[in-house]
């Protein structure tokens, strides 16, 4: 689900391009990539299995509907369209806030369609989730063929639900913009309604993927170390709260507010001090020694310890989802993603290794985000699978 980070102001989006094979979902993805201002997208990722690929990038969209000057974030991500890599679909799914359905028009493609549809409530019903609660819209792609079906048709054997629908010509990016950004302005409707933003939300212009300069500067303004440091405190205060049973919740930052109280850099928080007999969270985990070394190492100050022991057991969580969806060698942060690590987090954690690596400065508090992510992702793979 979409991600508040209060002290940074961002909100994190996770967008999902769903249909059958060969449909136009890493056409319509390319085409976005290619027309996003470089200054604001990430790397094009394209995961290939041998009939399809699954695709991945996240972009500061310009000029995109603001709530509470939160700025948004958008992941975009394929699916494969074959049933065979179904798993991978499943894990794609997880999270995801709104979903582009890319039906293909070609008549003999209408089977295709139906299944992908199927398969989509089917394995949104398994993750307690219901086609009609989603924030959905269809593209028609393929509109340019010679003997492409009436959108009218399609609407009638595909969108019972009459959701916004769009035809497209993904190889031209005919109409892909329109159903993006329709989806932007209905998450972010469906987000308002479930009052993630607080009573006083307040929205400025509707999506546009425009390049104007002065919404790029509203974008990207800021220190990067400024930013880095918002995210890295936002990021281990999650982690404590996962990690810890401290009762510490930080409250939502408003405009013209002091940061909350921020525990100590260098304190341990209490069922960590009392390893020896208390609480533990090795039980969640089959290597439960190695988890309860990590534990004492927290306790202990040894934290580069800790640190590399956290990393080894992440990394065998992220390999043990690959391995059960069918996607093993995945990049370690597309795995992470789909199983609900919010970017900023996962960034987050890769500097505190790169730390570690250098030799720089640990505190109870990197060891914290680490062992955080830990469980997150243990939890993750035991709800997925």
């Amino acid at each position: 689900m979409a991600q508040v980070n209060p002290l940074t102001r961002e909100l994190l989006v996770k967008l999902v391009y769903y249909g059958p094979g060969l449909g136009g979902k890493t056409t319509s993805l390319q085409h976005i990539h290619r027309s996003s201002p470089a200054e604001t997208r990430g790397q094009l990722v394209s995961l290939a299995t041998p009939v399809d690929r699954t695709l991945y990038f996240d972009f500061l969209p310009l000029r995109v509907r603001t709530v509470r000057e939160h700025q948004v974030r958008l992941q975009l991500f394929t699916v494969p369209g074959q049933v065979y890599f179904n798993a991978t679909r499943k894990l794609v799914l997880t999270g995801a806030d709104g979903v582009v359905f890319v039906a293909d028009s070609q008549p003999e493609r209408q089977d295709a369609n139906l299944e992908s549809l199927e398969n989509l409530g089917a394995n949104l019903e398994e993750q307690g989730r219901k086609v009609a609660e989603v924030p959905l819209v269809f593209e028609y792609n393929k509109r340019d063929l010679e003997g492409a079906q009436p959108i009218t048709m399609m609407e009638r054997t595909l969108n019972a639900l009459r959701r916004p629908s769009f035809g497209t010509v993904a190889t031209s990016g005919e109409g892909v913009m329109d159903a993006l950004d329709r989806l932007v302005q209905d998450v972010l409707d469906e987000l308002e309604r479930q009052g993630t933003f607080g009573p006083a939300a307040t929205s400025s212009a509707a999506p546009d993927f425009g390049r104007a300069e002065e919404a790029l500067e509203t974008q990207l303004g800021g220190q990067i170390d400024e930013a880095v440091e918002g995210t890295w405190r936002a990021s281990v205060e999650k982690a404590l709260i996962h990690a810890t049973n401290a009762s510490y919740i930080p409250e939502p930052m408003e405009p013209g507010r002091s940061a909350p109280s921020f525990p100590s850099r260098t304190s341990v928080p209490a069922p960590f001090r009392a390893n020896a007999g208390g609480p533990s969270w090795s039980l969640l985990f089959e290597d439960t020694e190695a988890v309860r070394a990590l534990e004492a190492d927290i306790v202990a100050g040894r934290y580069n310890s800790a640190i590399a022991r956290a990393d080894r057991l992440i990394q065998a969580q992220l390999d043990d989802a690959g391995r059960r969806a069918g996607v093993a060698g995945f990049a370690p942060a597309i795995v992470a993603s789909w199983l609900g690590v919010p970017a900023p987090r996962w960034l987050s954690f890769r500097a505190v290794i790169r730390r570690a690596q250098d030799g720089g400065p640990l505190d109870a508090r990197d060891a914290l985000l680490a062992f955080g992510l830990l469980v997150q992702l243990r939890m993750a793979v035991a709800d997925s699978f």
